[in-house]
């Protein structure tokens, strides 16, 4: 059966078990707290209560604990919040809200530990920021500091985590990541792995690391001053290691390094290569080739000039040099031979040449040359420390007055000063010829002529 109670007169009829706390949520008077009034119905029974037509249900209570308000979403606002204790089992006004913040947040706090300190350790995330507002323009999440420390640490404490420590992703046209600073380094990469790189940039269709240089609040290059600044700087400094190192993996071939300039209308030089140690005796270009392909291919609109794998040149526009003779580079016995000196034939050691010994020798060979402007016979190897023996051309010689005073045209023969020539006189001998004289000398025992090389 069901019991009707109305809270104007006793209950009776039915025996219901409430609570002191839950009376005072239906009646609007204080109740003492002395003894529970207990109420039991029979099995299947509920406590109702009603309007005061005793039409509608206001309050029910069923025998199995569960409440029921059927006006509560028609009852007018209060003041104060009514909570459920679930684990109590308590309807009451909420409780005063424990330390915490409501958004929006903002409170200023001076301590030493950790303001904000959260742990996820299941599989989730551990904090997130989102802003869904296709129009802001603020910063999902945001960090400052005023101090010496970091504005934001990552740490990625498992060793065999290959995720990122910072991950982005773009969807629109701008950058990923942007690092500005006012006195040190906006991006700094370092890494301890061998097959690893401090910084690396990837692109399927265009540059993928570009470096600019002179784009401050002055303008290109402006009041910063940017000659000798590089835009793309790369350091080394372990033994044999490279500054800058561009490499291509792929089969159809590519181009490892480019200098490009005139993009823009810009101007200067594409590369530039330069040791600025007075000290360092290394190489300043070395090109090195393990293919059938040219060391070396100089262009303007088609080839110009090239050096082969062989290391022969082969130049378009001939060539032009300061020097005024043509040399090949020579061994020798006893004294080494210093330009200007007079050599001839070493009878002795086969391939071998010596100072002149004699006055008008048949071995002699010809002069020493100063600065050929062609050297031919020299490697790489041993293209220093020989001396050169001019084959053609012009070259500076030692001469004596033994012959005579030289005018522009005689004929030069080895003198018997050692190294020396002197101004042929009467007949000429077949072989003793080393060249004819292109100025006078007649002052002092010796000097030194410029000599048209011309061996007969």
């Amino acid at each position: 059966m069901r019991a009707v109670v109305p809270f104007a007169h006793a209950l009776a009829g039915v025996s219901l078990r409430l609570t002191a706390s839950l009376i005072s949520l239906c009646l609007p008077m204080a109740l003492a707290h002395a003894a529970d009034v207990v109420v039991q119905p029979s099995a299947g029974s509920s406590l109702v209560v009603k309007d005061s037509l005793g039409g509608a249900d206001r309050f029910r209570v069923q025998e199995d604990g569960k409440i029921s308000i059927p006006g509560w979403s028609g009852l007018p606002g209060q003041a104060t919040q009514m909570c459920i204790d679930f684990t109590l089992g308590f309807i009451g006004p909420c409780p005063p809200p424990v330390a915490g913040f409501s958004l929006p947040y903002s409170a200023t706090v001076n301590n030493a530990l950790t303001l904000f300190d959260i742990t996820q350790s299941g599989t989730g995330g551990a904090l997130r920021g989102a802003i869904t507002n296709s129009v802001s323009t603020a910063a999902a999440i945001s960090a400052s500091s005023a101090g010496f420390g970091s504005g934001v640490a990552v740490q990625l404490g498992n060793s065999g985590n290959g995720g990122r420590g910072v991950d982005v992703m773009q969807n629109g046209v701008g950058p990923g990541v942007y690092a500005e600073s006012s006195g040190g380094h906006a991006v700094w990469g370092k890494t301890f792995s061998m097959s690893a790189a401090g910084v690396m940039g990837d692109n399927p269709y265009g540059e993928a690391v570009v470096g600019r240089a002179g784009m401050g609040n002055g303008g290109l290059c402006g009041s910063f001053g940017c000659a000798g600044i590089g835009a793309v700087v790369g350091r080394h400094d372990g033994q044999d290691g490279y500054g800058v190192r561009g490499f291509v993996t792929n089969a159809v071939g590519g181009i490892g390094v480019i200098g490009q300039v005139g993009i823009g209308g810009g101007t200067g030089t594409a590369g530039r290569f330069e040791n600025v140690n007075s000290s360092n005796a290394g190489d300043v270009l070395v090109v090195s080739g393990n293919g059938a392909g040219n060391l070396a291919v100089f262009r303007k609109g088609g080839n110009v000039a090239r050096i082969d794998d062989t290391g022969k040149g082969f130049f378009n526009g001939g060539t032009q040099n300061s020097g005024a003779d043509i040399a090949e580079l020579i061994d020798f016995q006893g004294r080494t031979p210093q330009p200007g000196d007079v050599v001839e034939i070493d009878p002795e050691h086969a391939l071998h040449y010596r100072l002149s010994r004699g006055s008008e020798s048949p071995m002699v060979a010809g002069v020493i040359t100063t600065k050929p402007g062609v050297l031919m016979n020299a490697s790489i190897e041993d293209a220093t420390g020989l001396p050169a023996l001019a084959l053609a051309g012009r070259v500076p010689v030692k001469v004596t007055l033994e012959g005579g005073a030289i005018r522009p045209g005689d004929l030069l023969v080895s003198a018997s000063l050692e190294g020396h020539a002197k101004r042929a006189s009467g007949a000429v001998v077949p072989g003793t010829v080393i060249g004819k004289a292109l100025q006078s000398h007649s002052g002092g025992d010796k000097g030194v002529v410029e000599m048209l090389v011309m061996t007969r």
